[in-house]
C-alpha cells in the first residue's frame, strides 16, 4: 500500500511536469514564429499533428495529475481506469510525433531543424517525459489488447483531416500543402497505411511496457 502510494505521488509530479512543458511549448509556438521547418505561429500551428498531440498529451497529463492528487488526499493508491485510458491515448499520440520525426521527417528536413526552439520540446522532451510518466508511474489498471484501437483515434482522425485538406482539396482549393510529404508523388495510398500500422505497433509496445511496470492485478 505504501509503495503504491509512493508511485502515485511520482505520477502526480511527473504528470504535472509534462503538462507544464507541453503548455509552455505550445504557447510559445502559438505566440512566436520560428525559422525551423514545420513551424507556424497563431492558429496555423494547430494544423500540425505535433502541436495537436502535445496539446492532448498536456491535457491528459493535467487530468492525471489532478486525479493523482485527489486519490492521494482520499487515501487511495491508484489512478482511475478512465484516467489511465486517456493517458494511454495521449501518450500514444505524442509518441507517434516522436517516432515520425526520428525516422522520417528528420531525414527530410534535417535533425537540426526538427530539434530546435519549441520543436525540441514538442518533438523530443514532451514525448519522452510522457512515456516515462505513463509507463513507470501511472498505475492502477493493466491495459487490454482491444484498447490499442482506442489509442489510434487521434491518428485516424488527423489522418482523415490531412487527406481531405491535402489530397481531396489541395492548396489550390483552400486546402493545405503537403508539409509532411506523405503524399509525395501521389503515394498517399502507401504512406497512410504505413503510418496507421506503425501507430498501432507503437501503441502495442507502449501497452506492453505499461503492463510490465504495473503490477496491479488484471480486472
Amino acid at each position: 500500500m505504501k509503495n503504491r502510494r509512493f508511485f502515485l505521488l511520482l505520477s502526480f509530479l511527473a504528470n504535472m511536469l509534462v503538462f507544464v512543458m507541453a503548455a509552455q511549448a505550445v504557447t510559445m509556438s502559438f505566440l512566436y514564429h520560428e525559422s525551423s521547418a514545420l513551424s507556424a505561429s497563431g492558429f496555423s500551428t494547430f494544423r500540425y499533428f505535433t502541436t495537436d498531440s502535445n496539446v492532448l498529451a498536456g491535457l491528459v497529463s493535467l487530468l492525471g495529475g489532478i486525479a493523482g492528487l485527489l486519490a492521494l488526499l482520499k487515501g487511495k493508491d491508484r489512478l482511475p481506469r478512465f484516467v489511465i485510458l486517456l493517458k494511454y491515448v495521449g501518450t500514444s499520440a505524442v509518441m507517434v510525433t516522436f517516432m515520425v520525426v526520428l525516422l522520417f521527417l528528420g531525414l527530410i528536413f534535417g535533425y537540426g531543424s526538427m530539434y530546435t526552439g519549441t520543436s525540441f520540446y514538442m518533438h523530443g522532451i514532451v514525448p519522452i517525459l510522457c512515456l516515462v510518466s505513463f509507463a513507470a508511474f501511472d498505475r492502477g489498471y493493466r491495459l487490454k489488447k482491444k484498447e490499442i484501437l482506442l489509442s489510434l483515434i487521434p491518428v485516424v482522425v488527423y489522418g482523415i483531416v490531412y487527406f481531405i485538406m491535402v489530397v481531396a482539396l489541395g492548396p489550390a482549393n483552400g486546402g493545405w500543402k503537403d508539409f509532411y510529404a506523405f503524399n509525395a508523388g501521389g503515394r498517399w495510398y502507401l504512406s497512410m497505411p504505413i503510418v496507421f500500422s506503425g501507430a498501432a505497433g507503437l501503441a502495442a509496445l507502449i501497452r506492453l511496457l505499461h503492463n510490465a511496470c504495473d503490477r496491479t492485478e488484471k480486472e
